[in-house]
């Protein structure tokens, strides 16, 4: 459950993330109160009482203004419907913020707040706090989801199912090969997110045009005590024009919701009413066909994807700055930085859900091969072949005995009717390669192997990024 906070202004179905009914189904209560106003207003006063404080300890400010701004700063003193009035007016939050904190805190706090800062200074400080914050979540989440699928391709490691190229039966594979994919790229990405850390929960403090002047010759060590407090890196240079670091979360994530995006249709695929490999649990009802029963988890990650698509771009626009500012770009980091991570919240908790309920039919798995009038056996059919008469000729022999034989002939017939053929292979040899069983290649091995590298990196379940982080 979210903490109290301000009053929602404006409910409406028109943003669907503040919308009462779809709000739900894009983000998850964890995630929403990371970004809750509430909570980014704490942490616009966290970092303004952590700066007096490590100023107040390398002798700055006076020890005592330092512990009244820490008393200032408390979020529950807010007046909520004052401050988005002074937000409105100014366009900015911290200096009508500031204003109701020096008027909790007296003339001693207002002659020591905002120490050397500017209000990004203050603002960027605090988004990396909830960034950080809100990848715990992803780690979590990501690392469960990783594991979860990881033992169902440990399950279905051996269990055949035709493959397909461009939406074309191919060859056999395993239904866990295919999910073990899913597991490998999965993790890439949660490494890519680790592998980030250093570049993006770095702490922001420059001054108004980053060069620390207002702090004398101290700046640095300021800026090194700030980060050491708050628990985040420090930057060789002021970032305020610098937008990589924020707009590298968005497109990693985009990369996330890619592979997401990727199962999804995969998982819509296979639930077809014609194949049925798999279902989606219970699945989603329709308002008018009794016996529908629609991939709705696969139905809204992929939603989750395109939304995702639209914010990855998006953060791009965060690096079109000039000079040392430019606030046009950097107020739409405001919004696409909450959003992908209520999406990215979203569709993981989706795709959890999914994979515990997946139910998996090998019976119907194996009817596709049947299906295809063996058809999809004819590389198995080749080399055996090959390792007779050559792999070019074996090909051309099969697919001219193929082609006269017509499409809807069984791939047995089709060997049978050819004179070439029928005197090379025998009735054991054809029977031998139809069988998808024997033309796995090295699929259950390579699924063991991963599944145990994941089992090994992650454990029995454990976040990688440990315990839940507040910022």
């Amino acid at each position: 459950m979210e903490p109290p906070g301000p009053p929602i202004w404006f409910p409406s179905a028109a943003g669907v993330f503040d919308s009462a009914l779809y709000g739900q189904l894009f983000t998850t209560p964890e995630m929403r109160a990371v970004f809750a106003d509430r909570n980014v207003v704490g942490t616009w006063l966290a970092v303004e009482a952590a700066l007096a404080s490590v100023q107040g300890e390398l002798g700055l400010v006076p020890l005592e203004a330092a512990q009244a701004i820490e008393g200032a700063t408390q979020v529950e003193q807010i007046d909520w419907a004052r401050l988005r009035a002074g937000i409105r007016s100014v366009g900015r939050p911290i200096a009508p913020l500031l204003e109701q904190v020096v008027e909790t805190g007296g003339p001693l706090v207002e002659e020591w707040l905002h120490w050397g800062a500017t209000t990004q200074d203050i603002m960027d400080t605090a988004s990396v706090l909830l960034i950080r914050a809100a990848l715990s979540l992803v780690h979590r989440d990501l690392a469960r989801l990783i594991l979860r699928i990881a033992a169902l391709a440990e399950r279905h490691r051996a269990t055949p199912v035709v493959a397909r190229t461009n939406g074309q039966d191919a060859v056999p594979t395993t239904f866990g090969f295919l999910l073990a994919s899913y597991a490998a790229e999965l993790d890439r990405s949660r490494l890519r997110l680790q592998q980030s850390a250093p570049r993006v929960l770095v702490v922001q403090f420059g001054g108004a045009v980053g060069t620390l002047a207002a702090c004398g010759q101290r700046g640095q060590e300021v800026r090194a005590a700030l980060a050491a407090r708050l628990g985040l890196d420090v930057p060789d240079l002021s970032w305020t024009a610098s937008r990589d670091r924020p707009a590298e979360i968005v497109q990693l994530l985009g990369l996330l919701h890619g592979a997401l995006g990727r199962i999804a249709n995969d998982i819509t695929l296979w639930s077809r009413s014609a194949t049925a490999e798999v279902a989606e649990g219970p699945g989603g009802a329709s308002s008018t066909m009794p016996q529908k029963r629609n991939p709705r988890a696969s139905e809204s990650i992929g939603a989750m994807a395109r939304l995702a698509r639209l914010r990855a771009g998006g953060a791009l626009d965060f690096l079109d700055q000039s000079e040392v500012r430019q606030g046009a770009p950097w107020m739409a980091e405001w919004s696409v930085i909450p959003e992908m991570f209520m999406l990215t919240a979203a569709s993981l908790a989706r795709a959890n859900e999914l994979f515990a309920q997946l139910r998996v039919d090998p019976a119907a798995m194996r009817r596709g091969f049947a299906a295809s009038g063996g058809h999809v056996m004819a590389e198995a059919l080749m080399m055996t072949l090959a390792s007779r008469i050559g792999r070019g000729r074996a090909h051309r022999l099969l697919k001219a005995a193929l082609a006269a034989a017509g499409p809807d002939t069984p791939l047995a017939a089709a060997v049978a009717q050819s004179a070439e053929l029928s005197v090379i292979l025998t009735r054991e040899d054809v029977e031998r390669a139809l069988d998808p069983a024997g033309y796995l290649g090295l699929a259950p091995q390579m699924v063991d192997g991963l599944v145990h590298r994941l089992r090994a990196a992650l454990g029995a379940g454990a976040s990688p990024a440990g315990a839940v982080q507040s910022p």
